[in-house]
């Protein structure tokens, strides 16, 4: 049987699809990497705010922020929240604003520190 052009078509475009996927995570992977490097040099770490610096959050802002750093979607977070989309995203907007962060990541950075730090005190 010969496949028809039609259905050789299709399969053209979800190959292209998938390449296209596979593009935006590679170039999300290289970023996360050079993230990482700066980290482990120290450029990032002396801008990542101490722990007293959360007071400044709200508690939605707080649960916003941890849903957020442990890789929920913001559309994941309003889900949670019973808020809407556009709310998680201007609330990781202030969050990184109020944190001088520049990114998930980097919460995701601080956040853990944090957690770690919690266990630390804990008898």
């Amino acid at each position: 049987m010969v496949p028809e052009l039609s259905d050789l078509e299709a399969g053209l475009g979800r190959l292209q699809q998938h390449l296209a996927l596979l593009d935006r995570e590679l170039r999300q992977t290289r970023a996360d990497y050079r993230r990482l490097v700066e980290l482990s040099q120290s450029q990032v770490r002396n801008r990542l705010p101490q722990l007293y610096d959360f007071g400044g959050l709200t508690q939605q802002e707080r649960r916003v922020a941890t849903l957020a750093a442990y890789g929920r979607s913001n559309r994941e977070v309003a889900a949670q929240l019973h808020v809407t989309v556009h709310t998680v995203k201007s609330q990781m907007a202030s969050i990184l604003r109020k944190l001088d962060l520049r990114s998930r990541w980097e919460l995701d950075h601080v956040l853990r520190g944090e957690d770690a730090a919690d266990a630390a005190r804990m008898p």
